[in-house]
């Protein structure tokens, strides 16, 4: 029982899937598992947005990777270290270098982003890494692909069923193949010239557009971006979830908080755009006005006809 309202903050994956589990979404899919329905809204668990990258690794000829931290006595060292001072190589993420680029000219924002890591991640990181290396994440950041999610069933403790329709636009292929093109063209710089091994992955025997895209389609993993399952949108919109103040349309005392309500991907990372949609909605329920900034800089390529 809620004196005032019910805050959903559940994800994009857990938050539609609560909603449809207490009577919110799907009319019809919620009849067919025999859930009785409190209020129709069919955009539940549709428009899934989620960012998918791959890893372009290379060999590192000098031994100054994560190579070492990873064998079982240096990642104790490296625990305790961090517990006893916050210090040392657990006392960060590595992620620490990235960039965006325009995929090419003619694209009025960047549209691929790169994350720089000094190690060789296999499997997320389930399997060990094998030798001295490092790689970049590089992804698109808007494609036009949109999945979905919908219950298994009425069992609260069964997963959803998730389909996030990945590279099932022909843009979307397109575009990774720029991935794989770009992140090759940086690791070719002068730059990298005294830690350039041989590439890892693809690898040296994938090189046509048809050997990238297959490459792509066995080794594309998610950025763990979900997003956009609970659609922000005007009452009049039959595929909106939540109204521009956060509160689910057709029912009282109810609203979401949390990346699932953006109406589309953002061009990036989700933490801090989730953090701000959080600090905006605590303002909205504290009645609090909105925040008037002036001349906001946004980026603006200088020309559209390169892409560089």
């Amino acid at each position: 029982f809620a004196n005032k309202e019910v805050i959903l903050s559940g994800g994009a994956i857990n938050s539609p899937q609560l909603l449809m589990l207490s009577g919110i979404g799907n009319a019809d899919d919620l009849k067919k598992l025999g859930i009785p329905v409190v209020c129709h809204l069919p955009g539940v668990g549709q428009n899934l947005q989620d960012h998918l990258e791959v890893y372009v690794q290379q060999k590192c000829t000098k031994p100054i990777t994560l190579y070492s931290a990873q064998k079982p006595l240096n990642m104790v060292r490296i625990g305790l270290e961090w517990l006893w001072k916050f210090t040392g190589e657990g006392a960060t993420a590595h992620l620490e270098s990235g960039g965006f680029i325009r995929s090419e000219p003619g694209v009025p924002y960047p549209d691929i982003q790169f994350h720089f890591l000094p190690s060789q991640v296999i499997d997320h990181g389930r399997v060990a890494s094998t030798m001295e290396a490092y790689q970049v994440h590089v992804g698109p950041m808007r494609s036009k692909s949109v999945g979905w999610l919908k219950l298994k069933s009425s069992d609260p403790n069964d997963q959803p069923i998730i389909e996030p329709n990945y590279l099932s636009t022909e843009r979307d292929v397109w575009e990774f193949r720029q991935c794989v093109k770009l992140a090759r063209e940086i690791f070719a710089q002068k730059a990298f010239e005294k830690f350039r091994g041989p590439e890892i992955q693809p690898g040296t025997h994938v090189q046509s557009d048809k050997e990238i895209d297959v490459f792509i389609r066995q080794k594309a993993d998610s950025a763990y971006h979900p997003s956009c399952t609970c659609k922000m949108g005007q009452p009049s919109d039959s595929t909106a979830v939540v109204d521009p103040q956060t509160k689910v349309i057709g029912v009282e005392n109810l609203r979401v908080v949390d990346a699932s309500i953006m109406p589309s991907i953002v061009t990036g990372n989700l933490n801090a755009p989730t953090i701000m949609i959080a600090e905006k909605a605590a303002d909205i329920i504290k009645g609090l006005p909105s925040l008037q900034e002036k001349n906001v800089p946004v980026y603006k390529p200088k020309t559209l006809e390169t892409q560089r």
